[in-house]
Parts: C-alpha cells; sequence; structure tokens
C-alpha cells in the first residue's frame, strides 16, 4: 500500500462565469460609466470626480475615463483585516481568508418570536438579537442594524445602535453609512471603544447602498467619504432588481450593479488611495406578477455567484448572500430558499455576508429563531466545505480487517475517537426517533429553534468594557443626541 501524506478535499470557490463571460460584464459597465454615466449627487463627490477627469452633466450624472476607473479598482486592497475591541474577534477579509465575515440581518423593521408572532421591532430586540450574535460562534461581526428599534427617536438612533453594540458585544461593529455627520459620529464612538481615536487601522465598515439604475444618493455618499477619510471600508452594494429598478435580464442588471459600484469604489479610492473597500452585488429580482421583491430565488443565487467571482476578477473583497427568504415565518420555504442563497454565497467565495442568518419576508422581518436555526444551517455548509482527510489513519484497513463481515464499527476505539472530529454533531436540530421526538413534544423547527434561542440567551455573558469607556459612550450620546440632526 502507498505511503499516503494527509489530504484535506475541500471544495473551492464556485465560478459561474467563463473568463469571456467576465471581460463582457466588465466591458458592458466601462460603457456604460464612460457614455451613459452614474448620477452622483454630492457635492465633495463630484469635485473628486471632476478632478480626475469626470465629465459632469445635467442632473449631476457624471462619465469617468476608463483608465481611471480601472487604476482604481486596482488600488484597493485585496484584503484587509478589521480588528474587535476583542482581538481575539479580529476578522480577515478577502484574499487568505478561509472564511468569511458573517453578519445577522440588517434594517428590518418587523420581528417575528415563536411566542408573541410577527410585531415591530423595539430596542429591546435589538440587545436580545445582539447577545444571540455575541454567543453564536460562526458570526464574526454585529452588523449595524439588526433590526429597527422602533422605539428609539429617528435623530439618535444611531447613535444608541452603536452604543449596544459596542458593549454588549466585542465582536466587529458596523456604523451608520446615512450622511457624513452620523457616520463620524459613529466612528467617534468605535474610536473610544477601541482606545484608538485616530482610528490608525480598520475597525468598523459601513455599508453604502447605490441607488439602482445609476445613482448614488447625497446621504450615501455622505457616509462613503467620510469612512474613506477616515481608512475605514465602505462596503458599496448595488441592490438591483432586475425587471424593475434594472433589466429584466440577468445580464444587463449585473453590468449596471457593476458599473454603480466600481463608481463607488473609484471614489474612495480617489479620497484615499489604497483604503478598504468592498465590491457588493446583494441584487436580486421581483416577481412580475406581484411587482414584489424576491430574494429567495434562483436568480438572486446567481448574482450572489456574480459578486464573488467579479470581486476575485478586480481583486477586491466581496459582498452579497446571506441566509434569504421571501416566507413570512420560520418554515419549509424559508429553509430551502435560505440554503440555496446561503450555499451560493459560501460556494461563490463571498467576503463580506450580511443577512448570513435571520431575515425573513424579504428582508422586512427578522426572527431570532430563524438566527439561530441558520447560524446551524452555517455549520453544516462549514462542515461540508471543509471536506476529509485522505491517509492511513483514514482508511483504517487494519481495523477493517478486524471487524468481521456483517459485523459493526460502533463498538471501536477508532469510531468513538472519529466520530467526535469527523462526523458533526448538531445539538440544535431533532436526530432521534420518532417516538423520542414525539415523547418530548413532537417540536417543530421553529419550536427547536425557540429553544435555542433560550440556550443561547442563558449562556451570554456580557463581555468586559472599561467603566471609563462605558462612561465615555454614554457622555458621546448624550452630547451628540442636543445636536443630532
Amino acid at each position: 500500500m502507498k505511503d499516503y501524506d494527509t489530504e484535506t478535499q475541500a471544495v473551492p470557490s464556485l465560478d459561474r462565469l467563463s473568463a469571456e463571460g467576465e471581460e463582457a460584464i466588465h466591458e458592458a459597465a466601462m460603457h456604460i460609466i464612460e457614455n451613459v454615466g452614474v448620477k452622483m449627487n454630492h457635492d465633495r463627490a463630484l469635485e473628486v470626480l471632476a478632478d480626475n477627469g469626470g465629465e459632469i452633466h445635467d442632473d449631476n450624472v457624471v462619465t469617468m475615463p476608463r483608465e481611471v476607473v480601472e487604476e482604481a479598482a486596482a488600488e484597493a486592497p485585496s484584503s484587509f483585516t478589521l480588528h474587535a475591541r476583542n482581538s481575539d474577534n479580529d476578522v480577515t477579509i478577502g484574499e487568505g481568508s478561509s472564511t468569511p465575515l458573517r453578519a445577522p440581518g440588517y434594517g428590518p423593521p418587523n420581528i417575528r418570536t415563536f411566542e408573541d408572532g410577527r410585531r415591530k421591532s423595539q430596542v429591546e430586540d435589538y440587545e436580545t438579537l445582539l447577545k444571540l450574535v455575541q454567543t453564536e460562534d460562526v458570526l464574526t461581526s454585529t452588523g449595524y442594524n439588526v433590526c429597527e428599534p422602533n422605539d428609539v427617536d429617528q435623530e439618535v438612533k444611531h447613535l444608541e445602535m452603536v452604543k449596544r453594540s459596542l458593549s454588549l458585544t466585542d465582536k466587529v461593529p458596523m456604523v451608520s453609512p446615512y450622511g457624513a455627520d452620523r457616520t463620524q459620529a459613529n466612528l467617534d464612538m468605535v474610536g473610544a471603544a477601541v482606545d484608538d481615536p485616530d482610528l490608525s487601522k480598520p475597525y468598523a465598515a459601513g455599508l453604502v447602498n447605490t441607488v439602482p439604475p445609476r445613482s448614488l444618493d447625497t446621504k450615501m455618499l455622505g457616509g462613503l467619504v467620510t469612512l474613506a477619510e477616515n481608512g475605514q471600508p465602505p462596503v458599496v452594494s448595488s441592490f438591483t432588481m432586475a425587471g424593475a429598478s434594472g433589466p429584466a435580464t440577468i445580464a444587463g442588471s449585473l453590468a449596471q450593479a457593476n458599473a454603480e459600484n466600481l463608481m463607488g469604489i473609484t471614489l474612495a479610492q480617489l479620497i484615499n488611495p489604497g483604503t478598504p473597500v468592498v465590491y457588493g452585488v446583494p441584487s436580486s429580482n421581483i416577481d412580475v406578477r406581484y411587482g414584489s421583491l424576491s430574494i429567495g430565488s434562483p436568480e438572486s443565487a446567481l448574482f450572489i455567484s456574480f459578486a464573488g467571482q467579479m470581486g476575485r476578477y478586480y481583486g477586491i473583497p466581496s459582498r452579497a448572500g446571506g441566509s434569504l427568504t421571501d416566507s413570512k415565518t420560520v418554515d419549509y420555504q424559508g429553509g430551502f430558499e435560505s440554503m440555496l442563497t446561503l450555499s451560493a454565497a459560501e460556494f461563490a467565495g463571498i467576503d463580506f455576508m450580511l443577512h448570513s442568518c435571520g431575515i425573513l419576508e424579504s428582508y422586512s422581518t427578522i426572527s431570532p429563531e430563524k438566527l439561530v436555526l441558520d447560524c446551524e444551517m452555517i455549520r453544516y455548509l462549514d462542515r461540508f466545505k471543509d471536506g476529509f482527510a485522505i491517509d492511513e489513519e483514514s482508511f483504517a484497513f487494519d481495523l477493517m480487517e478486524s471487524v468481521e463481515p456483517a459485523g459493526h464499527f460502533l463498538s471501536e476505539r477508532h469510531t468513538l475517537t472519529h466520530s467526535k472530529t469527523e462526523l458533526y454533531r448538531s445539538d440544535v436540530v431533532d436526530k432521534r426517533s420518532h417516538g423520542d421526538w414525539e415523547e418530548d413534544g413532537a417540536k417543530s423547527a421553529f419550536e427547536m429553534g425557540h429553544d435555542r434561542v433560550q440556550n443561547r440567551l442563558d449562556a451570554y455573558e456580557e463581555p468586559e468594557l472599561d467603566e471609563d469607556i462605558k462612561r465615555e459612550l454614554d457622555a458621546y450620546v448624550e452630547e451628540a443626541s442636543k445636536t443630532a440632526y
């Protein structure tokens, strides 16, 4: 028998476009940028772009020379590290990282729980969800607004949310992108929490959404400019809805989304060359029968695959995907749609994943039960991606010879040893017999998720944060609240 070196059979990134397809999408985006233009509704952005060869047309539509855009994309780093206030939770994003940054749902105004059903989310829900994020090992970032705290004043919501993200967790936070003032206020809070007021390295990203078709608005551009000036990564993302805010054809919507992203990335690099950025295509489609958003669709999975591949094409970390569904509750539809889109993201090599868990109802609702169930789904996929070893120990020839034909391996030491590492054991879903399941209450997945939520909350421990920093954050929020717009 030959000697085997231990070899792990892992799943590579899945590319859906040929090299010619990549070039075609890039060339289509260059055509849009050079000849059609993207509206950039922000004075500083217009000034910077004009100073670097951009031509300003009616209604602040900007066209740019392709060489400026291509040079800017090449300037962006292929990877960077976001530093948490607990260095054990630092996250490397992009080339060289084996797992993506994973954050929970982002922005839903509603919450659905096993006990209460669907209702408007409150600040107490926001805190509960952050505690779950802290206890789930597959989540590496709090995100920004894991749910909207509807009982908090709109003018200070960004302050109250980030304060809680920094105190209830010690994972990587995100900040408000909604205007320069809010972004800067949140970055100042992050600087205080990590005791680095000058933000000497990347600590927090901000989600900068474009406004398809072919536009970036004043507030988002203000956030982008502020992030770039501070050396913090803008996650530039085009949420194009094929058939509504983009062509119904996938290729047309991809080209448009690509052009919007590249304009935002170009601006960030012109403001601060080498600043980290993320290339995001969380695009999807509408169901034309109802005019409704359809995020748990095969087309959504195609957009996700494109994001990972084109991110690698440009050498920029990518953002897309998550456990996405249009289902209104925690059910079979929610499960298979979420597995489709999460699998697409994991196998596309996505580097930065918002909505990785918890989302229902086309981004409109979050469920703590679905959050913990989706985290288990992530662990399933992680195990699948890890592959398996090929070596003498794993072939176990000596053991095979010692077990009689039609015998079993249950009592063998090899089984006891390797089943702990080779065979995944879920403590979230039910693998028992029907009789045991029925005797224990015949619980649905929703109810098992509820049990897991209670288990995680019971296990939660608030991470240590210096009392002086807590007081500084409280004082900052109180003072900033007086001038918040």
